[in-house]
């Protein structure tokens, strides 16, 4: 009979908590513990939801009359620490600092904290899994941006995209280390990888190709020096454009696919124009990462909250189906990857780093990825 381990898994998000039990791969449990908008406003910053946070977790399990000494690991969510490997990281101290130093405040920094505080209560270990700036090291080739002053970052929606790809490998019965998938991750930020044995080898980051429901995506560049230089905006309010009041909340006003929809079947042609827009950026970014392999990709998935939406992914599909077949995988896989990964640690399948083993990047790449304030909040 093979051995039970138990696992906490801890997933904040920017209005809630995500918080699981699993026993092997079983979910004994799962809960959204939501955290309303006029709670999280007497918050100065991020680092001040912390007891908040914390007491939220200790609070599920007390109603959930879990007792913790059971537990065989805690597996967390991770934020930007720097350029790290995919994969698992054991958090220790090192990395607890980091977290609560980010140079990118947000909730999923937090994660790792309160798992290294229960661990050490009950004497387990607490990890990490697929972290937000846990692309790998590209190869030089898929570094380059066109301005050495702007080298690329490979930051994307590394957790969901490459548990998707592990899905689709036990659906298929394949080895996925044998697999080469594109992944679109379809969110209120649209990011796609390219996922090679498991591993991310390519990447179009949230700021460098479609447009989704709240970001602009890709902008002519000489324009929006221009626009940056107009004097009309501040840098925050240039920010704010483009990320959380850009892409179809620019032109329409709002960022809910769902209502987008609505005006499409009522007949409004903007709505179904912007709409067309967006899946035809999405599949020129899916289209895009094939020569980074010579073109040999298994399958293109489709994944991420947004497609939940047939019009979109059928959109989309229709555009890249000569490529490689489509397989639409709707929702989140977060809570399932965060276990999962750690459970192939605990049985030896995989092999968690330290931070020593892979060290972080230089101090100019963290303020380089603290400049651009990317939005993590897992959509």
């Amino acid at each position: 009979m093979s051995q039970i381990f138990k696992i906490l898994v801890i997933n904040p998000g920017s209005t809630s908590t995500k918080a699981a039990i699993y026993e092997n791969e079983k979910e004994v449990d799962a809960r959204t513990l939501s955290h309303s908008a006029e709670r999280l406003a007497r918050f100065s910053s991020v680092n001040d939801q912390l007891d908040f946070r914390r007491k939220a977790v200790y609070g599920y399990l007390s109603d959930l009359k879990f007792d913790a000494t059971e537990l065989s690991a805690v597996a967390a969510r991770g934020g930007v620490i720097g350029r790290l490997e995919s994969g698992a990281y054991e958090v220790d101290e090192r990395l607890k600092a980091l977290s609560l130093n980010s140079p990118v405040p947000h909730v999923s920094n937090l994660a790792p904290i309160i798992a290294k505080d229960i661990a050490d209560e009950v004497g387990v270990k607490a990890y990490i899994y697929d972290p937000v700036c846990g692309c790998g090291q590209p190869d030089d080739i898929f570094a380059v941006s066109g301005l050495p002053e702007i080298p690329r970052r490979f930051v994307a929606h590394v957790l969901n995209s490459r548990a998707a790809c592990f899905e689709r490998s036990r659906l298929d019965g394949t080895d996925i280390g044998q697999t080469c998938h594109v992944v679109a991750h379809l969110g209120g930020g649209v990011t796609v990888s390219l996922i090679r044995g498991g591993k991310i080898v390519d990447i179009v980051a949230d700021d460098e190709g479609a447009m989704s429901p709240e970001r602009s995506g890709w902008l002519p560049a000489r324009l929006l020096v221009e626009l940056c230089y107009s004097g009309r905006y501040t840098e925050k309010e240039m920010r704010r454009k483009i990320m959380g009041e850009g892409g179809l909340t620019a032109y329409l006003g709002t960022n809910d696919l769902i209502e987008v929809e609505r005006r499409i079947l009522a007949g409004d042609k903007k709505a179904d124009l912007l709409h067309q827009a967006m899946a035809l950026q999405i599949a020129k970014d899916v289209a895009s990462l094939f020569p980074s392999v010579d073109g040999r990709v298994d399958k293109i998935i489709l994944t991420g909250g947004l497609a939940h939406s047939r019009l979109l992914t059928e959109r989309i599909e229709k555009r890249v189906a000569f490529l490689a077949e489509v397989a639409v995988m709707p929702g989140s896989f977060e809570v399932q990857a965060l276990a999962l990964g750690v459970l192939r640690v605990l049985r030896g399948q995989e092999t968690a780093y330290k931070l020593p083993d892979c060290p972080l990047s230089e101090e100019e790449e963290l303020q380089e990825l603290s400049a651009t304030r990317f939005s993590f909040a897992g959509n």
